[in-house]
């Protein structure tokens, strides 16, 4: 179904990039391990211990019963790694957790539209409710580093003179946005975070990520660049639900990977932007660059898609702030990112 062989490519690219001798022999916890950036970290963790011998005791946790992973299945059935169902919009149960926490990775949440609009509620418990329970048991249990995936969500609409958006810009508050929950439960998440971070055991850390794409993400991941792909294995065309006008830039996975832990291990704030800072495109051209790949033809539509009609018209964040810190080099072109999906997803132009 899925070519993990990709994947494994990627994760030697990522070791020779970054330095992460800090994670030898820790204890470490990836919540939302079976979605796109969990499962990477995940993979990536597994990858140290098999190749590198770093020895990290491997914790990981997401909605789904063992039974059903897709995405980290391979990695779950290694002995030496522990996984554990739990429901993030309820407090974790501290039988599943280890004496201490080093690192946890709070990656949960619905991170597609399209299901977050879905459920209110639960995307609000998750990011307040579990994510505090984590910290009050880490705030216990000798303290540690967490790393909260908070969205570029929060900025909402940003005026033309604040794209790219920095981490200065407060955002704007929508009531009834159709996506507020989502939204308004990242800020409260962040708060929370602060407030741990007062801790002199606790080190806490927020990153506002944007449209991180790439292997790894699952048939079932309904947005937009993979339902391009999808669209064009299945119906042999890309059939747009409007014109296509809204302007995206997005990050890789391992360019988005590398942020997070330089972030985690070595940042010097407390916020950090993690998007991409070139290639600005638009949704018609993402089309268009997947169906040159996939060999389909791309029509545009007229009308606006009722889930995402509260979506952002521009979303490009400023990257200044960690590039100020640890001066990134040159991310992975969306052409050759999408290759790499397209062929995580095994498949090949038209059927």
């Amino acid at each position: 179904m899925y070519n993990f062989k990709v994947i494994d490519k990627e994760c030697t690219s990522l070791f020779n990039n970054i330095k992460l001798n800090e994670l030898k022999n820790k204890n470490i916890l990836v919540t939302g391990a079976n979605g796109l950036i969990g499962g990477f970290l995940s993979d990536f963790f597994n990858f140290l211990n098999i190749e590198h011998n770093f020895k990290i005791n491997l914790f990981l946790t997401s909605y789904s019963s063992k039974d059903k992973l897709s995405r980290i299945k391979h990695i779950v059935d290694n002995n030496k790694n522990t996984y554990f169902s739990w429901d993030c919009s309820e407090r974790v149960n501290q039988l599943n957790l280890p004496d201490k926490l080093d690192y946890v990775f709070f990656c949960s949440g619905y991170g597609q539209p399209s299901k977050f609009v879905k459920n209110n509620i639960k995307t609000i418990l998750i990011n307040i409710v579990g994510l505090e329970s984590l910290l009050d048991y880490m705030n216990r249990n000798g303290g540690g580093n967490l790393l909260f995936l908070s969205s570029s969500e929060i900025y909402g609409n940003p005026p033309d003179e604040m794209i790219p958006t920095p981490e200065e810009f407060g955002g704007l508050f929508e009531l009834y946005n159709n996506r507020a929950s989502y939204k308004e439960s990242k800020k409260v998440g962040e708060v929370i975070c602060k407030e741990y971070n007062k801790l002199e055991h606790l080190n806490t850390k927020v990153a506002r990520v944007a449209l991180t794409y790439g292997p790894g993400a699952l048939l079932d991941d309904e947005r937009v660049l993979q339902e391009f792909i999808f669209k064009s294995h299945n119906d042999s065309e890309i059939k747009m639900l409007d014109e296509g006008f809204s302007i995206r830039k997005y990050l890789y996975i391992t360019d988005s990977i590398e942020i997070l832990l330089n972030i985690i291990l070595n940042g010097k704030k407390f916020v950090y932007n993690v998007g991409g800072d070139t290639e600005a495109v638009s949704i018609y051209d993402l089309a268009s660059i997947i169906a040159e790949q996939m060999q389909v033809k791309v029509i545009k539509g007229s009308t606006t898609n009722k889930t995402h009609k509260s979506a952002p018209k521009s979303v490009g964040l400023s990257m200044k702030r960690y590039q100020t810190e640890f001066r990134k080099n040159k991310n992975i072109d969306l052409k050759t990112g999408i290759q790499k999906t397209i062929e995580w997803f095994n498949l090949r132009g038209k059927k």
